[in-house]
């Protein structure tokens, strides 16, 4: 019980930030440090030449094909700003509690090798 009590104490996006620093990501909590609200790149993580776009969900709305597609163009305009990303491997995850996504998602998820989803529930860590 104490455990279900520690994890409720912060966000979802939090919380993955802190699962993948376990696993030696650095990790950039974007979002939070920008005061940005629903935007689709809450997480920016590397390790060695990877760079990693996170977006984090724990709501119950439908990921759709245009989540996917807008969550890539905030990603390019951000490698823009940060001309010094371009010289990493990017790739766009989706991150959330439960499985979201619509079939048309999962296809196009499917189709791009940049893109891709983990199902991570807060008690399974």
């Amino acid at each position: 019980m104490e455990r279900l009590k520690e994890i409720h104490n912060y966000d979802y996006s939090s919380f993955v930030a802190k699962h993948y620093r376990s696993k030696n990501y650095t990790v950039w909590e974007y979002s939070k440090e920008k005061n940005l609200i629903n935007h689709p790149l809450n997480l920016v993580m590397k390790k060695e030449k990877d760079i990693l776009f996170i977006e984090c969900r724990s709501n119950i709305n439908e990921i759709t094909m245009n989540n996917l597609v807008e969550f890539e163009q905030v990603g390019a305009e951000f490698v823009e700003q940060y001309v010094l990303f371009k010289n990493y491997n990017i790739l766009y995850v989706c991150i959330c509690s439960e499985n979201q996504f619509s079939e048309k998602a999962l296809a196009y998820i499917g189709e791009n090798s940049h893109l891709s989803y983990e199902i991570l529930k807060e008690f399974d860590v």
